[in-house]
Order: C-alpha cells, then sequence, then structure tokens
C-alpha cells in the first residue's frame, strides 16, 4: 500500500497530467456531442427554452360551421384552421363540459375537432371545466352528475373523469400539448366544495356581469384551501395517469388575474406550498376588467421571479368596433375601438409577453376569434361578434395579421 501511494502521488506527476488531459478531453468532446440519449428516454418536456405560441380558442368553431358559418380568404371561401395557421395562429384551445345538453363542448365533439387540429399540424390546448355548462370567475357548478357525491367520491371522480378523457383523446390520435385543470379557477371549482374566498382586488373592474364572489357561511379557509387543493391534484393525477414522459403534456393552472399582482401571489403561493404539480401560470387578460398592459407587465415579471414558471394569458380579446363600456369598464382599453386597435392591441400584448424575464413568457391565446358571419343569424350591425377576426361577410380583420408584426 505503502508503495503503491508512493508511485501514484510522488513519482510520476507526468503521467497524472496526460491523464488529466485525457480526462478533460474526453470531458470536452461529450459536452460538444450533447448528452447521451436512448429511445426509451424522452427529453422532458421543459428542457430548454419554449416555443412562443400564438393561438386561439376555436371551441364553438365545428359548430359555427354546421350553422353555415362563412370564411373568406380574399373573396373565396377557405378552410378557417387553414386561415389561421397561415397567418401565425398554430395553438389551438378547446373547452369541454361533461354532459352539456345539446352536445356542444362535450367529449365526443372535442374529440373530432381536436383530431383535427392535430390532424392539421397544430398545438391542442385542453380546457376542462368541470361542469356541464360554463365555468369561470362568476359561476362554477358541479356537473350534474356529480352533484350528489361526498367530498371524498367528487375527488375521485375529477381524477376518473380526466384520465378518460386524456385517454380518448390520445387513442384518437389528438393527445393534447397542454392541459388546463380548470377554467379561471381564482375562486375555486366544483363549488361549493372546492371553493375558496378571494381578496378583494384593487385592480379588477367590479360591475355588470362581474361581481364580488362570497362563498358560503360559515367559511373555513383552510378546509376550503385542502378541498381546492386536492381537486387540483386529483385533475393533475388524471392527467398525469394517462400520458407518459414521451407525451410531453404540460399541465396549466388558469386564474383571471392578468394585471394583479397581489392576487396572484396569494394564489399559488398557496399551490406551492401545497406542492401542487403544475408546469404554467395561466392568465386570463380582458383590458376592460383585468388592468393595464403595465400592470401585465409588472404580473408576469413578478410571477417569474417568484415561481420560475413559464406564463401564458389563456385568454384574451378586444372588441373591433365600440362596445360602449361604461367609464369604470373602459380606463384600461387604451387602443382604439376598431379593426386598427384591436390589431394593435394584439401585437403590444403579444410583445409584452414575449418580453417578459428570462423567456418564460411563452404565448398568447385569444378567445372565440372564430365567430363569422352565419346567414340569418348574423350579418346586421357591425359583425358577427365585437372580439371576433372576422366581419359581417365573413373576411378576415387586421388582428388576424398580428403574430407576423
Amino acid at each position: 500500500m505503502q508503495d503503491r501511494a508512493k508511485t501514484t502521488t510522488g513519482i510520476a506527476p507526468a503521467n497524472r497530467a496526460l491523464r488529466r488531459k485525457a480526462l478533460m478531453a474526453a470531458l470536452l468532446s461529450l459536452l460538444a456531442a450533447g448528452p447521451a440519449t436512448h429511445a426509451a428516454d424522452p427529453a422532458p418536456p421543459d428542457a430548454g427554452a419554449s416555443p412562443f405560441y400564438v393561438g386561439a380558442d376555436i371551441s364553438t368553431l365545428s359548430d359555427v360551421e354546421r350553422r353555415g358559418g362563412i370564411y373568406l380568404d380574399g373573396d373565396k371561401p377557405s378552410d378557417p384552421l387553414a386561415i389561421f395557421m397561415k397567418h401565425g395562429w398554430t395553438c389551438f384551445r378547446l373547452r369541454i363540459w361533461v354532459d352539456p345538453r345539446d352536445g356542444l363542448n362535450g367529449l365526443e365533439y372535442t374529440a373530432k375537432l381536436a383530431k383535427r387540429i392535430k390532424d392539421a399540424g397544430g398545438t391542442l390546448m385542453l380546457d376542462f371545466h368541470y361542469s356541464d355548462w360554463w365555468a369561470d370567475p362568476q359561476k362554477q357548478n358541479k356537473p350534474a352528475a356529480w352533484a350528489g357525491l361526498g367530498f371524498e367520491a367528487l375527488v375521485k371522480r375529477t381524477e376518473s373523469y380526466t384520465a378518460q378523457v386524456i385517454r380518448t383523446l390520445k387513442d384518437e390520435g389528438a393527445t393534447p400539448d397542454f392541459v388546463q385543470v380548470g377554467n379561471e379557477i381564482t375562486g375555486g371549482t366544483l363549488w361549493p366544495d372546492g371553493q375558496v374566498k378571494v381578496p378583494l382586488s384593487t385592480v379588477k373592474v367590479f360591475e355588470g356581469e362581474v361581481q364580488v364572489i362570497e362563498p358560503p357561511q360559515p367559511y373555513d379557509d383552510a378546509r376550503q384551501w385542502d378541498h381546492l387543493v386536492r381537486i387540483i391534484k386529483a385533475g393533475v393525477g388524471g392527467v398525469r395517469s394517462a400520458t407518459t414522459a414521451r407525451d410531453h403534456v404540460r399541465i396549466v393552472i388558469h386564474i383571471d388575474c392578468g394585471g394583479d399582482w397581489p392576487v396572484t401571489r396569494w394564489y399559488f403561493d398557496h399551490l406551492t406550498a401545497a406542492g401542487v404539480d403544475f408546469d404554467i401560470v395561466g392568465q386570463s387578460y380582458y383590458p376592460h376588467w383585468h388592468g393595464s398592459l403595465e400592470n401585465v407587465r409588472a404580473n408576469l415579471r413578478e410571477t417569474i421571479r417568484r415561481y420560475r414558471k413559464d406564463v401564458m394569458i389563456v385568454e384574451t380579446g378586444y372588441p373591433s368596433w365600440d362596445i360602449r363600456p361604461s367609464p369604470n369598464a373602459s380606463k384600461y382599453m387604451a387602443w382604439p375601438m376598431t379593426p386598427a386597435g384591436q390589431r394593435q392591441f394584439l401585437v403590444d400584448l403579444i410583445k409584452a409577453v414575449k418580453e417578459a424575464p428570462d423567456g418564460r413568457g411563452i404565448g398568447v391565446i385569444y378567445w372565440h376569434p372564430e365567430a363569422t358571419f352565419v346567414p340569418g343569424a348574423t350579418g346586421r350591425g357591425s359583425g358577427p361578434d365585437s372580439s371576433s377576426f372576422f366581419d359581417a361577410k365573413g373576411h378576415v380583420l387586421q388582428a388576424i395579421d398580428a403574430p407576423g408584426q
């Protein structure tokens, strides 16, 4: 042992130097070649910087087409998906309802539209509402078939239903790239079981259909947060159980606080402390409700700094004609309510998200641009919908070019 140590440490320094050089050369060669990979070990979905996604919620597209909606590319009828993708809109969000009365946004309807999106080369975001109808900050109604379940059964149903939907889409060749576990769930989901009391915002505009919602009394904050966290974890568990790392599915938690950092912090501090597994902070941003663009920039910056997560604006919109908002609602409407103003709003918002720190602002999803001229149903006045990308005859508006600006 002694002689061996002496040989190693004292007799052959030149050999050690040669060995160090050889090891360094080998290391540099490995670094240049990149990490070893195997077919069975796909790279994680968050490896490296994310692409930037510009997209649209087009959940009613198939129904609009069924009713005779007209989409024109120039003066010729065209596939609306092709029109969107031609102009740089490549990520498409679809909401899903549990048991809608007419089937719209149900599983069969959504699976067909999802397959069409994926076949066209689009990126798919699936938005679980966990309701038979709209779920948003003003309402989070349980599906009728779930209404009588006790809490433990409700958690199990949330997980099994989520997994069933994901498996169905996967079997159809339409595995989502992003999954929202709930829609605008600032105040929770599956009320009253998963409802939490939201701190009063100093930014959000409350009037008309947007009101402060008080949870049922007596209210136990710790219990309600425990319930909400367990429901979210059940939804996430359903997604994870139906997919593998190879599917690269990213989980989005979506709230409606685009310009509101204090409420965003309150919410995601709770989720972080509870160890909720998610990948992306999703926000809604409609200027007449959610603050100024500077508020959005500040919220993006602080969210990224605190949680080290990617952030997306997963819902936004702006009118192409004057909707005559109240003075209170119009205080953040800094862009003209015209086709040009709608386009400029989108250009400015996309730029703000792209400029978020560390490349973690990764996308903007516009809500309901697929509204268009439907003979006998629309075409009077200024157009089919104030936030649509199509006019009263089915021609595209200027905003559709925003991704390229």
